[in-house]
Order: structure tokens, then sequence, then C-alpha cells
């Protein structure tokens, strides 16, 4: 008796390999969009968190209600910066300043249509648009009332598709 692999075991062991091969291979291309999606979300959230936790209010300063966290859209690039200080990464701790979202274009619809800034409030609420237009600390004409609707697209990938809620700002994809 031998000791040895038939040829027919050999080819099919070989066969077997190719079609898990040809299963898993196809799963481990990244999706650059999806990722650009994922990371602007986790920005988003991290805006929230800091307006939650650093909370703005000052008695003696009648203009404090315009120095709450934003992140500010800029074409494809965005910045996160409350009264003209950049946040810091908390990876890498350096500004999170005009950072390239490494897209083609990035569109906003639904409540924050033709809007490049959102802010939060203290209680991680979000507000749209320009705080320097308001005249009062809590302004109705500011607070996001219906989802905002964030598209990411990249040629040759899937449009990626964020969705704000309002009153709690929570995001998803």
């Amino acid at each position: 008796m031998k000791k040895a692999f038939t040829m027919i075991e050999l080819v099919f062991v070989i066969v077997v390999i190719g079609i898990l091969a040809t299963a898993i291979i196809p799963r481990t291309r990244t999706n650059h969009n999806a990722e650009t999606a994922i990371d602007l979300m986790s920005k988003i959230r991290y805006t929230q968190h800091l307006a939650m936790i650093n909370d703005k209010y000052d008695r003696s300063d009648d203009e404090w209600f315009m120095k709450r966290w934003s992140i500010v859209f800029n074409g494809t690039t965005y910045s996160i910066l409350s009264n003209g200080v950049y946040a810091k990464d908390p990876l890498t701790k350096k500004d999170l300043n005009a950072i390239d979202l490494k897209i083609d274009s990035l569109a906003f619809s639904g409540g924050c249509s033709n809007q490049n800034i959102i802010s939060f409030d203290h209680l991680g609420r979000p507000l749209i648009g320009d705080l320097s237009l308001l005249t009062k600390p809590y302004s109705d004409t500011i607070l996001l009332k219906t989802p905002c609707i964030i598209t990411l697209k990249n040629s040759g990938e899937a449009d990626e598709v964020l969705t704000m809620q309002p009153e709690t700002g929570y995001i998803k994809r």
C-alpha cells in the first residue's frame, strides 16, 4: 500500500481551495466611500460630544451662545472649531482644520439643505447654520427640525448616505 495522494485527491483539494478563494477575495476589496462615511460619522459624533462636555455658557458673556462647537464644511473638507479654536484629534493630537475627505462631492439635503455648518448645543441637539446670525441663545429657527441627509459621492463607488435625526443628533448610514 502506497502512502501518497492520488491525482484525483489533489485536483479535488485544488478545486475546493479555488472555490473558497473566489468567495473570500472579493470581500477584501476596500470601499473608500464607506470608510470615509464612517470617519465622517465619527467626527460629527465627536463634535456633538465636545458640545455636551464643554458647555460654553458664561453669565458674563452676552454672546456665549455663538461659541458652540461646530463642524464646518467647505467643499469636501471640514473643520471642527469653537470660537476660532480648532478641536484636537484625540488620536493624533493635531488640529482638526481643513481635513480633506478625499471624495468627489458632498451634498446636503433635508433639514440641512444649502447649509455647511452643523453645531450642537449643550444637550447634543443639532443646530443648522451660522451661529453668528443668532440674537438670542435659544432660537427655534436654527434647531434641526427634519432629518439632515449628507450624501458622499465618489466616482466608481456607490454613494454613501448619512442621516442625522433632529433633537437627538443621532447619525447613521
